[in-house]
């Protein structure tokens, strides 16, 4: 393959040209910085993946027979996203560590005040539970089918209702039941 006309900034990077390794990061850091920027990075980030591409880039230029064959931006670019996408994985990881070690020393109380929580929940399960039984036939069956999803016209068919509107007139009238006859057992 032909060499890139982008070659010269390998050439630049060998001989310490300055002013060709200025224009380098005008033309290349913007868009590094704003696709860090938009992927949970800072400018400071994007601006260290850019110097870290840059020496990768110096020691790549270095090597004998290495020749640019595509445009720099965009290996400068793939250099940076693949430095960035191992940078929060690693960061992921290790905050996966510390969830797992905080949970692993969580004190005592926090464990039982966890029981005490589920307990409240199973409690107040069976007091739902309780107070839907105390509910006529019909209700429970209306209840139970717009819970699963069922459309108002179809659960008034199932049911032998006249039309949605009696569904839902129903339905409200039940809920209503529902509430009172629980607020009596928590009471």
């Amino acid at each position: 393959m032909a060499k890139h006309p982008d070659h010269t900034y390998l050439v630049a990077l060998r001989e310490n040209d300055s002013r060709k390794l200025e224009e380098l990061y005008t033309n290349c850091s913007p868009g590094i910085i704003r696709w860090v920027m938009a992927n949970n990075g800072t400018e400071a980030d994007a601006r260290d993946l850019f110097q870290e591409a840059l020496i990768s880039l110096h020691g790549s230029a270095h090597k004998t027979g290495f020749e640019l064959t595509c445009p720099i931006n965009a290996l400068v670019f793939t250099i940076c996203r693949n430095q960035w996408v191992n940078q929060l994985r690693r960061k992921k990881k290790e905050a996966e560590v510390r969830i797992i070690e905080a949970e692993r020393y969580t004190p005592e109380t926090a464990t039982e005040s966890a029981y005490e929580r589920w307990e409240e929940e199973q409690l107040e399960q069976t007091r739902l539970d309780e107070s839907l039984a105390q509910l006529s036939d019909t209700c429970r069956k209306l209840l139970r089918l717009l819970g699963r999803g069922v459309s108002s016209s179809d659960a008034a068919e199932q049911l032998g209702m006249s039309n949605a509107n009696t569904v839902y007139r129903r339905k409200n009238a039940c809920l209503q039941r529902w509430r009172e006859i629980f607020d009596g057992l928590n009471g």
